[in-house]
């Protein structure tokens, strides 16, 4: 396949949706940053400011991009069953939320080995879908299809779901792979109505994937939204295709395996939850979960959700140590720490950030860990735009993200025994709950002597450089304090903390008050 050339522009602001980041250092040690996102958007940055950027707007070259080629051609086996150019995906825009990995293990079929794999998910309707994969001996491209290996909105029955084409299962891979041995015969769980209809309370849509290696080196997929939740399945490093179970089964703490979708981690019965992103952090121990609630357009409270385990497998626990399986008559909003909601903050430049989410995260070269997502804003349009906000840990090793975007200046955490905290914050409580609506901020005073007062009591205690315990209205918070340079390139002090309700603080520092 041959793609062409990154010929590129450069911009400080950029539209990539649903955000996949990653870190390419080269063999003279210089380090890229590669985004890549939904409807075939990518970028790349030398500092994570500043983007080379391919094409002009975000949906140029459907049909001969840079990535996939003739996307028509190339991507032909996909849409057999996901579909191109019809239903919900008219005009072509079906291509979503890619994720990309170095496979040293990748065999090709000259025998060599090693391949940038990439995953996608192609869609027409809300859950006719389907998970690809493709490869490339360069992060760049040209990428080769490799195989179609998730599916979902079938039935096992004949039947249509928004076009012409057929939506029973012998259209997708299971077929071939009961016939196999591999997978166990059709699970009726996956179907209701007689097998008419997919059943989205308990199977996953097949969208959103992200891979990522666990403590062992090991590959592995994590997919899916809304319908019945997020799903992990473990890959094989030679083909970074699944290992799927074979029959049904359940975890210790009793959440489904099921013979094809693999492990669930969260979510059900069609409660929001999508674009799921792990991470394992060797220094905590922990993998962290990310995973985005409501829905994306500007007032639908798009917000981020995180949630950790100490096994790849989960169980994935919130800061209340609640998992996100989503039980009938549950409210998914119970669950997972949420980092951010719709805000406008003293040191942003007047517009108001709406429905973040969909992130993806990166660790530097350097250790520095940030959270990269989209966001909208309080205008009268849909517009969205890349962020990317640095996160520090707390002592509980919980990582928190900063209000602020990353300017190229890294936070400084402030010394225990410093003699700035002291003053007037304006306090944002994201709450726990998923709304359009933009926080009311409140204000509170640091006190010298560790008091709270304002809008709210309570007391706080620098524990370490760079760590703050708060109680406030009787409520524990556990957080950080930084130095962090604001939107017009001013230092701000920062606290950032989480609260028993699952709920993200943050407080910044007013000037001259």
């Amino acid at each position: 396949m041959e793609t062409k050339p990154w010929e590129t522009s450069e911009h400080r602001e950029i539209s990539v949706h649903d955000p996949s980041i990653y870190s390419f250092i080269d063999d003279s040690g210089e380090e890229t940053f590669y985004v890549f996102g939904t409807h075939i958007a990518q970028a790349k940055s030398h500092d994570l400011v500043t983007w080379e950027v391919p094409n002009e707007t975000e949906y140029e070259n459907m049909e001969d991009n840079l990535i996939f080629g003739n996307t028509a051609e190339n991507l032909a086996e996909t849409f057999e069953w996901s579909g191109h150019d019809d239903a919900d995906s008219a005009g072509g825009f079906n291509l979503w939320a890619p994720d990309i990995i170095w496979n040293p293990d990748f065999k090709w079929a000259n025998g060599d080995t090693g391949a940038f794999q990439m995953y996608y998910s192609a869609s027409s309707t809300w859950r006719r879908s389907s998970i690809a994969t493709l490869v490339a001996p360069h992060i760049e491209g040209p990428y080769t299809y490799v195989d179609t290996i998730i599916y979902s909105g079938f039935s096992q029955e004949d039947g249509r779901d928004g076009s012409d084409r057929n939506i029973n299962y012998h259209g997708t891979n299971i077929a071939e792979l009961i016939d196999q041995g591999i997978v166990e015969e059709f699970n009726p769980k996956w179907t209701k109505t007689l097998g008419r209809e997919y059943n989205t309370d308990y199977a996953p849509n097949a969208i959103d994937p992200t891979v990522f290696l666990d403590e062992n080196e090991d590959l592995w997929l994590v997919y899916g939204s809304w319908s019945g939740g997020i799903y992990l399945l473990p890959l094989n490093p030679d083909t970074g295709t699944p290992i799927y179970p074979g029959t049904d089964g359940e975890t210790a703490d009793g959440r489904i395996i099921d013979r094809y979708f693999g492990t669930k981690l969260s979510g059900g019965h069609h409660q929001s939850g999508e674009g799921p992103y792990i991470h394992y952090n060797a220094d905590t121990g922990y993998y962290y979960l990310w995973v985005t609630y409501g829905g994306l357009n500007r007032d639908g409270g798009y917000n981020m959700r995180l949630f950790r385990s100490e096994n790849v497998d989960g169980s994935y626990l919130d800061f209340n140590g609640n998992d996100g399986i989503i039980d009938w008559g549950d409210v998914n909003d119970s669950f997972g720490i949420k980092l951010m909601g719709n805000y406008i903050i003293d040191g942003l430049k007047g517009i108001g950030y709406k429905a973040p989410g969909h992130n993806s995260v990166l660790v530097d070269s350097n250790n520095n860990w940030f959270n990269v997502f989209h966001v909208r804003f309080n205008t009268n349009n849909e517009m969205h735009r890349l962020r990317v906000h640095q996160m520090y840990y707390t002592d509980s090793g919980w990582p928190i993200t900063l209000p602020y975007r990353y300017s190229g200046v890294l936070v400084e955490p402030i010394e225990q025994a410093s003699n700035e905290v002291a003053g007037t914050y304006q306090w944002v409580d994201h709450g726990n709950t998923t709304t359009g609506d933009m926080i009311v901020n409140q204000k509170i005073i640091l006190s010298e002597d560790g008091q709270i007062t304002g809008d709210y009591s309570g007391n706080y205690e620098l524990t370490a450089d760079g760590q703050i315990q708060l109680i406030i209205e009787d409520e524990p918070f556990d957080g950080v304090i930084v130095k962090q340079v604001d939107e017009f390139e001013q230092p701000r002090i920062v606290i950032a903390a989480i609260g028993q309700n699952n709920q993200t603080v943050w407080g910044i520092q007013l000037k001259n008050e």
